[in-house]
């Protein structure tokens, strides 16, 4: 008698399965790195230019279908929402400073 499971007879896997079975697994951890460096470029590119993060999370939050694109997307636009504001406040900043400086130097006349 065979020893059959819930769906039919159990058979044992042959080495090319065992074989193929671990060139998918290679491949997809390979899949799963450049994904995570693809990402690892997005969060770095929308930290340091403000407008690289608007564009893609604006991008990835109307133009993808599936949920984690859309994280990404809003990832990317927050990051780029805390870049421009630290940007325009230290433009700001740098602003008022050099017209605290021209104020006082016209002051002294």
């Amino acid at each position: 008698m065979t020893d059959t499971g819930p769906v039919g007879p159990q058979t044992e896997p042959t080495a090319a399965s065992r074989t193929l079975s671990r060139e998918t697994e290679r491949w997809q951890a390979l899949v799963d790195i450049l994904y995570l460096s693809q990402l690892f470029v997005l969060y770095v590119c929308s930290a340091l230019y403000p407008f690289f993060g608007l564009l893609y999370g604006i991008l990835f939050l109307t133009g993808s279908i599936s949920a984690k694109a859309k994280k990404v997307g809003r990832v990317c636009l927050i990051l780029g929402i805390i870049n421009l504001a630290l940007c325009l406040a230290v433009g700001i900043g740098i602003l008022l400073l050099g017209l605290t400086g021209v104020l006082a130097g016209l002051s002294q006349d």
